[in-house]
């Protein structure tokens, strides 16, 4: 789906449902490895991969609206992708989400 007068073409991913609160879910999207995250009911998408020293962020904890690396502990704003922890300098890469009819898009351009 693109939405008119948008660069950002928008990719179904996910059942609403399937993205319990609190929770960080795994998705290759367009050859993108990313987190779709819900944090107080809201959803998030970033990038998946630390930049500090390219860890797979899956195996980390979402802890409110930060995930942790697993690796070094970096920590990552889900919201915006801004480092908010060291080891990482790096923010992460954040992508709009579209809510529609129970289903959640992830927007890349």
């Amino acid at each position: 789906m693109q939405i008119a007068g948008s660069r950002v073409k928008y990719f179904p991913v996910a059942n609403i449902s399937q993205v319990p609160e609190g929770q960080a879910v795994h998705l290759n999207v367009n050859g993108r490895a990313l987190l779709l995250c819900q944090v107080e009911g809201q959803f998030y998408a970033v990038s998946a991969i630390c930049p500090h020293a390219g860890q797979k962020l899956y195996g980390g904890r979402l802890q409110g609206w930060e995930v942790v690396c697993p690796l070094h502990r970096a920590r990552f704003d889900v919201r915006n992708g801004a480092c908010t922890a060291a080891p990482a300098a790096e923010a992460l890469h954040s992508f709009p989400v579209l809510l529609e009819a129970g289903k959640v898009s992830i927007g890349m351009s």
